[in-house]
Protein backbone atom coordinates (compact mmCIF):
# COMPACT_ATOMS: atom_id res chain seq x y z
CA UNK A 1 0.00 0.00 0.00
CA UNK A 2 1.35 3.40 -0.96
CA UNK A 3 1.13 6.05 1.71
CA UNK A 4 -0.09 9.26 0.08
CA UNK A 5 -0.96 12.47 1.84
CA UNK A 6 -4.60 12.01 0.83
CA UNK A 7 -4.68 8.56 2.43
CA UNK A 8 -3.10 9.90 5.61
CA UNK A 9 -5.36 12.95 5.80
CA UNK A 10 -8.40 10.68 5.67
CA UNK A 11 -7.16 9.21 8.99
CA UNK A 12 -6.84 12.59 10.74
CA UNK A 13 -8.89 15.78 10.78
CA UNK A 14 -6.10 18.05 9.55
CA UNK A 15 -2.39 18.22 8.69
CA UNK A 16 -1.44 19.57 12.11
CA UNK A 17 -3.07 16.66 13.90
CA UNK A 18 -1.53 14.20 11.46
CA UNK A 19 1.98 15.62 11.86
CA UNK A 20 1.69 15.56 15.67
CA UNK A 21 0.49 11.95 15.58
CA UNK A 22 3.34 10.87 13.28
CA UNK A 23 5.89 12.70 15.42
CA UNK A 24 4.50 11.25 18.65
CA UNK A 25 4.44 7.70 17.35
CA UNK A 26 7.91 8.06 15.77
CA UNK A 27 9.22 9.16 19.17
CA UNK A 28 7.67 6.08 20.80
CA UNK A 29 9.30 3.84 18.18
CA UNK A 30 12.68 5.55 18.58
CA UNK A 31 12.47 5.00 22.34
CA UNK A 32 11.97 1.26 21.88
CA UNK A 33 8.28 0.63 21.16
CA UNK A 34 7.77 -2.23 18.75
CA UNK A 35 6.24 -1.44 15.34
CA UNK A 36 2.71 -2.60 14.54
CA UNK A 37 3.44 -3.28 10.86
CA UNK A 38 5.64 -5.98 9.37
CA UNK A 39 7.10 -3.77 6.61
CA UNK A 40 8.72 -1.27 8.97
CA UNK A 41 11.90 0.70 8.30
CA UNK A 42 14.34 0.00 11.15
CA UNK A 43 16.41 3.10 10.35
CA UNK A 44 13.55 5.60 10.06
CA UNK A 45 10.82 5.65 12.75
CA UNK A 46 8.90 8.39 10.88
CA UNK A 47 8.32 6.13 7.87
CA UNK A 48 7.25 3.33 10.21
CA UNK A 49 4.77 5.65 11.97
CA UNK A 50 3.35 6.77 8.60
CA UNK A 51 2.90 3.14 7.51
CA UNK A 52 1.15 2.28 10.78
CA UNK A 53 -1.32 5.15 10.37
CA UNK A 54 -1.93 4.37 6.69
CA UNK A 55 -2.62 0.70 7.49
CA UNK A 56 -5.08 1.59 10.30
CA UNK A 57 -2.82 0.11 12.98
CA UNK A 58 -2.87 3.45 14.80
CA UNK A 59 -5.99 5.47 15.55
CA UNK A 60 -5.70 9.25 15.98
CA UNK A 61 -7.98 11.08 18.37
CA UNK A 62 -7.97 14.41 20.16
CA UNK A 63 -7.65 14.54 23.94
CA UNK A 64 -10.42 16.45 25.68
CA UNK A 65 -9.31 19.89 26.87
CA UNK A 66 -8.48 19.80 30.56
CA UNK A 67 -7.04 16.29 30.75
CA UNK A 68 -3.85 17.35 28.93
CA UNK A 69 -2.89 20.27 26.77
CA UNK A 70 -5.58 20.87 24.15
CA UNK A 71 -3.20 20.33 21.24
CA UNK A 72 -1.79 17.01 22.47
CA UNK A 73 -2.51 13.97 20.36
CA UNK A 74 -3.19 10.56 21.80
CA UNK A 75 -1.85 7.76 19.61
CA UNK A 76 -3.72 4.53 20.19
CA UNK A 77 -2.93 1.05 18.98
CA UNK A 78 -5.57 -1.64 18.58
CA UNK A 79 -5.44 -4.00 21.54
CA UNK A 80 -7.33 -6.92 20.02
CA UNK A 81 -4.65 -7.95 17.50
CA UNK A 82 -2.10 -10.57 18.47
CA UNK A 83 1.51 -9.56 17.83
CA UNK A 84 3.15 -10.99 14.73
CA UNK A 85 6.07 -13.38 14.88
CA UNK A 86 8.43 -10.53 14.04
CA UNK A 87 7.19 -8.50 17.01
CA UNK A 88 7.53 -11.44 19.37
CA UNK A 89 11.10 -12.10 18.19
CA UNK A 90 12.05 -8.44 18.57
CA UNK A 91 10.61 -8.37 22.08
CA UNK A 92 12.51 -11.53 23.05
CA UNK A 93 15.76 -10.08 21.68
CA UNK A 94 15.24 -6.83 23.57
CA UNK A 95 14.58 -8.70 26.84
CA UNK A 96 17.72 -10.83 26.39
CA UNK A 97 19.81 -7.74 25.68
CA UNK A 98 18.58 -5.94 28.81
CA UNK A 99 19.16 -9.06 30.96
CA UNK A 100 22.80 -9.39 29.92
CA UNK A 101 25.29 -8.19 32.57
CA UNK A 102 27.12 -4.98 31.73
CA UNK A 103 30.90 -4.81 31.89
CA UNK A 104 32.47 -2.00 33.86
CA UNK A 105 35.31 -0.03 32.31
CA UNK A 106 38.58 0.18 34.21
CA UNK A 107 39.81 3.65 35.00
CA UNK A 108 43.35 4.60 34.06
CA UNK A 109 45.51 6.31 36.68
Amino acid sequence: MEETIDTLLSKAKNKFLLSNAVAGRAKQIAEGSLPYVDNFDPTNPIITAIREIANDKIKIRMIAPGSKKAHDVDVLAPAEEAPSALVRLAKDAKEKKSAAPKKEKKKKK
